[in-house]
């Protein structure tokens, strides 16, 4: 029997690469996207495109009963643009979690569902790697949001037996993440800027350790995450296989596209506010829970990532 999935925001980065594997492994997909979605109208197979908004109950009230799996990517990124526009990033990020849980609520308890957190619900950790139990400190809006969004899905799950699964990604990056002009995406910016030869700034010296995730590996949880009988009223850490530093992400961007430079920027006013220093996962619940361990290092993913930028962006 066929398999049908809902993914909502399906036109961005994430929503995109899942709808095209879910396609690809026979799933039924429904993709909602607020505008005509570049990203996946080439996609060939069982998706059907609809484009509307993601909050609108009512069309979530009718495309959720038929459903095996919804996927609640839909929602605003960027932690400095959520201080300036706390309302919009309420609406979409907190709100609109809401709005898919009563649909769920109503219409259909029994399907899957798989909420797309964030490492910045931790803050400024104080331990490392950071586990799932570490207290969440939020610096910004969309962190709060974010934390609150995951708190509706396990008051949800509790309560009303929905059966949702939690996850507090890391920094993704991959190909379509080419945004440069947007508040997120900081590896596809990068490799914007080194394509046209110019500078790739990295605040403060670049210091702070991250953990970037490929999204394939991502897409690979989301689907463990959704599938796995262990996964309801979970928790996990969405990271990648290798702990570098900005400053080391920017230079092994300069090798691959082999133009552009790293330069040392102060850090504006409006980004240090939100800053969380270092971060980076502790993995283990997810690989002995999920059976999950990232598989692509830095340096591959950015030469896939490039590959398809190329063409682009030059």
């Amino acid at each position: 029997m066929t398999r049908r999935a809902l993914v909502l925001g399906a036109g961005g980065f994430l929503g995109s690469h899942l709808s095209r594997r879910l396609v690809r492994d026979g799933w039924d997909v429904t993709a909602v996207a607020r505008r005509p979605a570049d990203r996946i109208v080439d996609i060939v197979g069982d998706l059907r495109l609809v484009t509307g908004d993601a909050t609108d109950r009512a069309l979530l009230d009718r495309l959720v009963p038929a459903m095996d799996a919804v996927f609640p990517l839909a929602g605003r990124s960027g932690a400095t643009r959520s201080m300036d526009e706390p309302l919009a990033d309420a609406a979409a990020n907190a709100m609109g979690q809401l709005v898919v849980l009563e649909a769920l609520r109503h219409h259909n308890r029994d399907a899957r569902v798989v909420f797309p957190g964030s490492r910045l619900q931790y803050g400024r950790p104080m331990v490392f790697p950071v586990r799932e139990d570490h207290p969440q400190q939020p610096t910004s809006v969309y962190a709060l949001h974010k934390m609150l969004g995951e708190q509706y899905h396990l008051l949800y799950a509790e309560r009303h037996g929905i059966a949702t699964c939690c996850l507090r990604i890391s920094n993704p990056y991959g190909p379509a993440q080419d945004r440069p002009d947007q508040a997120f995406g900081v590896v596809g910016t990068f490799l914007a800027r080194a394509a046209a030869g110019e500078d790739v700034a990295v605040f403060g010296g670049g210091r702070q350790r991250r953990d970037y995730v490929y999204v394939d590996d991502l897409v690979d949880l989301l689907l463990l995450a959704v599938t796995h009988p262990a996964a309801p009223g979970e928790v996990f850490n969405a990271g990648g296989p290798t702990v570098t530093t900005v400053r080391e992400m920017a230079e092994a961007v300069v090798r691959v596209v082999g133009r552009g430079r790293v330069v040392d920027v102060p850090w504006p006013d409006a980004e240090a506010a939100v800053e969380t220093g270092d971060y980076f996962g502790d993995l283990r619940r997810s690989r002995d829970v999920l059976g999950w361990v990232p598989q692509i290092e830095l340096d591959e993913g950015l030469a896939a990532t490039w590959a398809t930028l190329t063409p682009a962006l030059t």
